[in-house]
């Protein structure tokens, strides 16, 4: 397959940003709220006995003033604590801008059961459960940092998608993003996702690319633009976790046994500079995205895999927060879609 572009996608109407209330409490409540009450959900619909919601899940780490989370055998790059929520939500809205308001793109006739991992607040799942009322959706997260007023059809459960799964020929979609530098091994996450689809089921994936690249031809190779992708790159390496899986995507999962495999490659302004209305949005939004989440994207693996102190940190954010803000660079990086099927069972 060859890669497409952006005008090769639907076009569709395009949502508006949604906050959605969240769980704040560490401990789950013990079910006298009233709102839970009046929606008829506790902890047993929100969460699976896969995982119980003990205080071992929500006695979330500290670091550089940043919440993370507790559970899971690997260390996630990304906060869970409101900023970062925050920060995701607004993620959401620019990856469905990116779609032209589709949740996904594999031709699906008849959704019935779906899975995200890595759901973090939820609402990607909250959209394909109001979407399709009848399809019942689960997503998984190391935090239960979702909220509790979600439609009937969803559930979300405290996992790792890096541990065994335990669903098998279950799924008509398996839906990932923003997965990159969480996975140790990708040939055995997509064995495991090959593995949980029905045969005839899709898994689509979205992840950014990290390289950050402008269109001023006079940076200089100590920008902070030029810095940031090796520093990226060699924390993660030293994690045993990978940040340029993007553009592998769709090779890996041919190599994984999935067939009719597609990829797209959509770029991301940074700033209001294009002429496009519609990528003039996009880089609106992404401008606040990288402005408010730099710290939230790097902070964990520079000081805890390249011995970063919080004040290095601190002064290359503000270096970042800084390229960022200005138009004149006119910079973009560039995010991947791919989504492949499991062969039916005739296949």
């Amino acid at each position: 397959m060859t890669e497409h572009n952006r005008d090769a996608l639907p076009n569709t109407q395009v949502p508006e940003p949604r906050i959605s209330p969240e769980v704040t409490d560490d401990e789950p409540d013990d079910g006298d709220d009233d709102d839970a009450s009046d929606s008829g959900l506790d902890s047993e619909s929100l969460y699976s006995d896969s995982t119980s919601l003990s205080s071992s899940v929500t006695r979330y780490r500290e670091e550089n003033g940043r919440r993370y989370h507790a559970y899971g055998i690997t260390e996630h790059w990304g906060p869970n604590d409101e900023q970062a929520q925050e920060q995701q939500d607004l993620s959401h809205h620019l990856w469905t801008l990116s779609l032209n308001g589709k949740l996904y793109l594999p031709p699906i006739d008849h959704l019935q059961d779906v899975l995200d991992m890595g759901t973090g607040t939820g609402i990607w799942a909250m959209d394909v459960a109001d979407a399709h009322p009848e399809a019942t959706i689960k997503g998984i997260d190391l935090s239960p940092i979702q909220p509790s007023w979600i439609p009937p059809n969803l559930k979300f459960e405290v996992d790792d998608y890096n541990l065994e799964w335990l669903d098998h020929n279950k799924f008509d979609l398996i839906h990932a993003r923003e997965l990159l530098g969480t996975v140790p091994s990708w040939p055995e996450m997509y064995r495991k996702v090959l593995g949980a689809l029905k045969p005839g089921g899709w898994f689509q994936q979205a992840d950014p690319q990290i390289l950050l690249t402008s269109s001023f031809d006079t940076l200089g190779p100590d920008h902070v633009y030029h810095q940031w992708n090796p520093l990226l790159l060699d924390s993660g390496k030293k994690a045993g976790l990978d940040f340029d899986s993007a553009p592998h995507m769709k090779d890996w999962l041919e190599e994984a046994g999935f067939i009719n495999v597609t990829e797209y490659r959509v770029p991301w302004p940074i700033g209001t500079w294009p002429k496009d209305p519609h990528q003039r949005e996009i880089g609106a939004f992404n401008q606040v995205r990288i402005e408010q989440g730099v710290v939230d994207f790097c902070g964990r693996r520079l000081t805890n895999n390249l011995g970063w102190s919080r004040v290095q940190l601190e002064v290359f954010a503000a270096s970042m927060r800084s390229a960022v803000k200005n138009n004149k660079l006119l910079a973009h990086h560039y995010v991947w879609f791919a989504y492949g099927q499991k062969p039916p069972a005739s296949h």
